[in-house]
């Protein structure tokens, strides 16, 4: 697909965003409230993803990122939805939510309004998930010896480091890098979503990245 390449993203088609951050870290919570503010149209790269496994006979994404099936076809696949990825940043006023779409949008040259990362602590990633499936809630003390927090958090490392080398193979990208190509980077591991989002909110103030 061939790109206009702009400094800055022409007023006419309104913001881009772009957040991202691994499993857990509260991206999509948030990414879902700043498209609320701002009236953005919402593009989740990972539901892309997660459509093609359920057409290819996969309820669990992970096991087909793991399938042999999956692993023949894996560049077809990622640049297929990259592409979807890319194609979406030029309609008017977007958000999109993805873990690699920041980082494209640096190489290629696309410009965003802004473009936001959010990491947290293992456990806290952990607990997030396990809540977000309702399997815990977030005030109950899950022992990190528990069979249950050990089977998530290695679940959650196994799918960073699997990200890590797909998107290193495919991109030349630094996944431990992500101030290589984020505005802001935050760790809302001590944070709940409203106070993240309200520091956010901050940051793009501060920055002045819609008044570019």
């Amino acid at each position: 697909m061939k790109l206009k390449v702009y400094s800055y993203r022409p007023k006419d088609l309104g913001s881009l965003f772009v957040v991202g951050g691994p499993g857990g870290s509260g991206a999509s919570t948030i990414a879902k409230m700043l498209a609320n503010k701002f009236g953005l149209h919402y593009i989740y790269g990972g539901a892309l993803m997660r459509q093609y496994a359920q057409n290819m006979g996969y309820l669990d994404l992970d096991k087909f990122l793991k399938s042999d099936q999956f692993d023949g076809d894996d560049d077809v696949i990622d640049q297929m939805i990259d592409e979807k990825l890319i194609r979406s940043s030029q309609w008017n006023n977007v958000l999109i939510d993805s873990k690699i779409f920041a980082a494209l949008a640096t190489n290629l040259q696309i410009p965003c309004t802004v473009k936001i990362w959010l990491d947290a602590s293992l456990e806290k990633r952990v607990r997030r998930t396990l809540h977000k499936t309702k399997i815990l809630d977030l005030k109950e003390n899950l022992p990190l010896e528990s069979k249950r927090f050990r089977k998530t958090a290695k679940e959650l490392n196994d799918r960073y480091t699997l990200d890590k080398h797909r998107f290193k193979d495919m991109y030349g990208i630094d996944y431990d890098s992500p101030k290589k190509y984020n505005d802001i980077v935050i760790d809302s591991s001590p944070y709940g979503p409203g106070q993240t989002f309200n520091i956010i909110l901050q940051e793009i103030k501060d920055g002045g990245y819609l008044t570019r």
